[in-house]
C-alpha cells in the first residue's frame, strides 16, 4: 500500500514550484490534484476495501500531474465503466495505481512516441485492468521493479488463488499487463 514512488512526489513538487512563475493557475490546479492523491492515500487506503470511483479519481490525478513531465509527448488512453458502476465495486486500495505506475516509469520516451492504454472493465463477478504500454528498451535500474514484484505476494494474500496477472511481451515495442480479481461487494 506504501508504494507510492517518493521520486514521483519530488519531481511533481519541484514541476510545481517551477510552473508558479510562467503558469500559476496551472501549478494551482496541480496542487489541487496532488492533494487529492494524498488526501486518498493517507484516509482511504488504510482501509481493506474502497470504491472503484475513488480509486479511478486517484488514477486520474495520477495521470493529471504526470503530465506536466510529459504534456503533450505521451498519448494516455483511461476507459473506466460508468460512474454508477465505479461506486459499487470495493476493491483494495492502491492496487491498480502499481500497473499505471510501471507504465509510466517504462513506457516513456522523450526521444519516440509514447503511449499508455488504460483499460478498467467490470461484469458481475470480475473486475479486469489492461495496462498497455509503449515499451522503450532501457537499462534496467538496480531498485526497479520492486512494485510490480509485490503485486503477486499481495494479490496472494487478498485473494488466494482467485486472480490472474498476465503479462505480454511478444510485441517487442509493446508490454501489456492484465489483471483480473474478484469483485468485492463487502
Amino acid at each position: 500500500k506504501y508504494q507510492i514512488n517518493p521520486h514521483f512526489l519530488m519531481n511533481t513538487l519541484n514541476n510545481i514550484y517551477a510552473m508558479i512563475d510562467f503558469d500559476s493557475e496551472m501549478a494551482k490546479t496541480s496542487i489541487m490534484e496532488l492533494s487529492r492523491m494524498l488526501r486518498h492515500v493517507l484516509y482511504d487506503s488504510g482501509e481493506k476495501h474502497t470504491t472503484l470511483d475513488k480509486e479511478v479519481d486517484f488514477i486520474h490525478n495520477y495521470i493529471e500531474l504526470m503530465r506536466i513531465r510529459f504534456i503533450d509527448e505521451v498519448k494516455v488512453t483511461f476507459n473506466t465503466p460508468d460512474i454508477t458502476t465505479c461506486r459499487k465495486i470495493r476493491i483494495p486500495p492502491l492496487l491498480i495505481i502499481v500497473l499505471v505506475e510501471n507504465a509510466f516509469k517504462h513506457g516513456i520516451s522523450y526521444n519516440s512516441d509514447s503511449f499508455i492504454t488504460i483499460n478498467i472493465t467490470a461484469d458481475d463477478n470480475e473486475l479486469t485492468c489492461v495496462v498497455a504500454n509503449s515499451r522503450h528498451h532501457t537499462p534496467a535500474s538496480p531498485h526497479s521493479g520492486i512494485g510490480i514484484n509485490n503485486i503477486p505476494k499481495r494479490l496472494d494474500l487478498l485473494f488466494g488463488k482467485r486472480y490472474s496477472l498476465t503479462t505480454d511481451e511478444s510485441d517487442s515495442s509493446i508490454y501489456i499487463v492484465e489483471l483480473i480479481i474478484p469483485i468485492t461487494d463487502k
